[in-house]
């Protein structure tokens, strides 16, 4: 073999570099994908705690209150924040239980993400701190119980 052969022999061609580009490119585009997907994850996280926080913020707000007022009410941050949560709107809804009257639902929504389209719940129920009134007993037959005898006769 010729000295000339021999050095080029022992060099990369052309077509092996643009490979190894190939190859190179193809890794650093998976990576910045990857990095992408996890720059988007955690501003989703970020994203659903501040909503878990701002929905926690309001139920304290209605625990620390009065009895819930039965009914919906909708709003934004601003009053409580002024500025810091323009993305997040709330709704919030309180039904009466079917079988408990000191008891109330509470739901909590929070909306966010692009176009609102991402929603936190917050469900708590709420025991009435003031005791209903008990109701009268009633006597089947219609007339004065025994007790009230004794007491109309004097003894």
């Amino acid at each position: 073999m010729s000295p000339a052969r021999r050095k080029f022999s022992r060099a990369f061609t052309l077509l092996e570099v643009m490979i190894a580009v190939a190859f190179v490119g193809i890794a650093m585009l998976a990576l910045m994908t990857l990095h992408n997907r996890n720059l988007e994850s955690v501003m989703r996280a970020e994203q659903l705690t501040r909503a878990a926080m701002l929905a926690q913020a309001l139920m304290t707000r209605e625990e620390a209150g009065q009895f819930p007022v039965l009914g919906v009410t909708k709003g934004d941050f601003n009053e409580l924040y002024p500025g810091l949560f323009p993305d997040f709107r709330w709704r919030q809804e309180v039904d009466p239980s079917p079988m408990f009257p000191d008891i109330r639902r509470v739901e909590i929504d929070i909306f966010y993400g692009p176009g609102l389209s991402r929603k936190f719940d917050l469900i708590e129920f709420m025991h009435n701190p003031i005791p209903p009134p008990i109701p009268a007993l009633n006597n089947p037959a219609g007339g004065q119980g025994a007790n009230d005898d004794a007491a109309s006769q004097g003894f």
